[in-house]
């Protein structure tokens, strides 16, 4: 098949954030029999220069789109006013206005006019609102379904002004509007867990028969010497600039590892993760410590003893996870950080559970019992590769998209767009 992505961030293996890993992974496993082309954008990140040069040596094309930082202050001050003015007079979520400029739309366009594809596949909510020729067959993969926003105190997801908070909450609720409405656009909407399928279904019953479950795939990393473990080190490792991290961090702090100190009074808790503001920074002690924006998460992941994360809201997968297992390390997560994993008829490979004392006895039991952590990495692994590798997401990705897979392919250069 000739396939063209849409995404809104660059392929990265070892991003920031969850996009860019998945994307690094599916262009890898597809790129391997297919004929893989990649509309994206670039902004202002550091990593993302390195980024857009292996997106070109992975794709067969690539089209970037330019949403860095103006080179002026009035340039910028005059972007800023025109993304508040579009977001404040339309009824478009945040997101897609940052990830979906003008620009994203002329490297579409591009794309269309060099080459025909048999099936378009748009990554991420944040891209749906994009414009495709009409009869083209495109797949929205919807990365994080919106559903009603949860209630959480100040203390655990960071304190926010009054107005910051209204604000937050009229996206919110503009953004459960809005995606409804684009799943209606496209012949399949793909989601990661059953669960997230289940609300599609409730929010739009309508295009409740073209959802598929597909839990998405990583690049699996080389698995972990057992001998570099610290003993009594716990790591949780996450994007602090998303809530339910933000989250897991104090909960973690505050109620589970005062219980776990009571078992293990060495254990001591290390957060790593993008960008923790100032609330998440507060946590740190004499046995918490915080790093922030690392380059690098794989020495993390080698010296840690038991890998946490204890999620308590948030839709999807959770990468965090995955790429613990991946690694071959013992992980206590929640039913919610679970959900997506495809385990056959086995036990789960991970502690579960969904209260403090449940989460502090699985990691206390973890840390006295070297061989049952070493036996449940094991396990990880291996449902890792098994399930959740490039190879094996591409193949359920092939199933989806030859649902839809146009006879014959797109003519070049349609000018008349599906609205």
């Amino acid at each position: 098949m000739k396939i063209l992505i849409v995404a809104p961030m660059l392929p990265q293996p070892d991003g920031p954030g969850a996009i860019p890993m998945l994307l690094h992974a599916q262009l890898q496993g597809l790129g391997r029999r297919h004929e893989v082309s990649l509309v994206t954008s670039i902004g202002d990140e550091p990593w993302e220069a390195g980024a857009a040069e292996v997106a070109r040596a992975s794709a067969a094309r690539v089209y970037i789109a330019d949403r860095r930082r103006p080179d002026t202050l009035r340039r910028r001050t005059r972007r800023r006013v025109d993304l508040a003015s579009r977001w404040t007079f339309s009824r478009v979520p945040w997101r897609n206005l940052w990830f979906g400029p003008p620009a994203v739309q002329e490297a579409i366009h591009r794309a269309l006019s060099e080459s025909t594809f048999d099936v378009v596949a748009v990554e991420d909510s944040a891209m749906a609102r994009v414009r495709l020729p009409h009869g083209l067959p495109a797949v929205l993969t919807d990365h994080e379904v919106v559903r009603a926003r949860p209630e959480r105190s100040g203390h655990q997801c960071g304190a926010r002004t009054a107005l910051g908070d209204r604000l937050l909450a009229s996206d919110w609720r503009r953004a459960q509007v809005f995606q409804a409405a684009m799943w209606d656009r496209y012949g399949r909407v793909q989601v990661f867990t059953q669960e997230e399928a289940q609300a599609v279904a409730r929010l739009a019953p309508e295009v409740a028969d073209r959802v598929r479950v597909n839990p998405f795939g990583i690049a699996v990393p080389p698995g972990v010497d057992p001998a570099l473990e610290v003993e009594d080190s716990l790591l949780f490792l996450g994007n602090f600039t998303h809530l339910p991290n933000q989250d897991a961090a104090h909960w973690l702090a505050q109620e589970i590892m005062p219980l776990v100190w009571r078992g293990r009074p060495a254990a001591r808790l290390l957060l790593v993760g993008s960008d923790p503001p100032a609330e998440v920074r507060s946590l740190a002690g004499s046995q918490i410590e915080i790093r922030a924006n690392v380059p690098d998460t794989g020495s993390y992941l080698e010296s840690a003893a038991v890998c946490l994360a204890p999620v308590r809201f948030g839709g999807g997968m959770r990468v965090k996870v995955l790429t613990a297992l991946a690694c071959g390390k013992a992980v206590v997560t929640t039913s919610r950080g679970a959900q997506g994993f495809i385990f056959g008829r086995d036990e789960p490979p991970m502690v579960i559970s969904d209260d403090a004392a449940g989460i502090a006895a699985g990691i206390l039991r973890l840390l006295e019992d070297k061989q049952l952590r070493h036996s449940l990495g094991q396990r990880g692994r291996a449902v890792s590769q098994e399930h959740h590798s490039p190879e094996a997401w591409a193949a359920r990705l092939e199933r989806v998209y030859s649902e839809l897979a146009a006879p014959e392919p797109s003519p070049a250069g349609v000018p008349e767009f599906a609205t």
